[in-house]
């Protein structure tokens, strides 16, 4: 499946029960990930393993660092609980990034009752503009009622995050899962994005957009 440029947020614009129940058409955006480190379901599976790893060392001091990881990490809990990447997961990784994205959201101060559309577009917002030196913009993303209490105060909790025993153990498990499923030919083969890639639409992480 090729992916337009112009619609690679698409997702992001539905609510949360509709992202659980029907399987979408194409990934968040969060989801891509830069060209030469192969494909970007994977890619993405790795990197936020490795993000919240050691207690999360490397996300420590790195609020858009930790603003992407955290970005993901709610991308990849809808692939997990929609099953449309990975039919054949074990139900065990749906309850345990369920129960890390509770934790996350409680770390940050975001609603637990909030779209996961809007988080994961208001932290890939957050962590672009920080990239680019725009401290207030990035505050600006960090609404109410998605945020709580939203604005500098969830930017400053972002670059003291602290380490999410439950985000770590469930990317580890999600990891394992997934270097089995490519043993044993278990992905849903659903179109070529999955598997190889899809061409452009990537910018350090966040796709065009951003």
């Amino acid at each position: 499946m090729r992916m337009r440029l112009g619609v690679v947020l698409l997702p992001l614009v539905f609510a949360a029960c509709e992202e659980l129940r029907t399987p979408q058409a194409l990934p968040p955006a969060v989801l891509t990930t830069e060209a030469s480190h192969g494909p970007p379901l994977r890619a993405a599976v790795a990197a936020t393993t490795a993000d919240f790893a050691n207690q999360g060392a490397n996300l420590a001091g790195q609020p858009a660092k930790a603003a992407l990881a955290l970005a993901r990490f709610e991308a990849l809990e809808l692939e997990v609980a929609n099953r449309r990447a990975w039919p054949s997961i074990s139900p065990t990784i749906g309850y345990a990034m369920r129960t890390a994205r509770n934790e996350n959201r409680a770390a940050i101060g975001a609603a637990q009752e909030a779209s996961s559309a809007d988080v994961i577009h208001a932290l890939g917002l957050v962590s672009a503009r920080l990239r680019a030196n725009d401290r207030a913009g990035a505050a600006a993303a960090l609404t109410t009622p998605t945020f709580e209490p939203g604005g500098e105060v969830t930017l400053g909790r972002l670059g003291e995050i602290g380490p999410l025993p439950a985000a770590e153990q469930a990317m580890a498990a999600l990891d394992r899962d997934v270097r089995h499923l490519d043993l044993d030919a278990g992905w849903s083969g659903g179109g070529n994005w999955w598997q190889s890639g899809a061409p452009g639409a990537i910018t350090d992480g966040l796709g065009r957009g951003y």
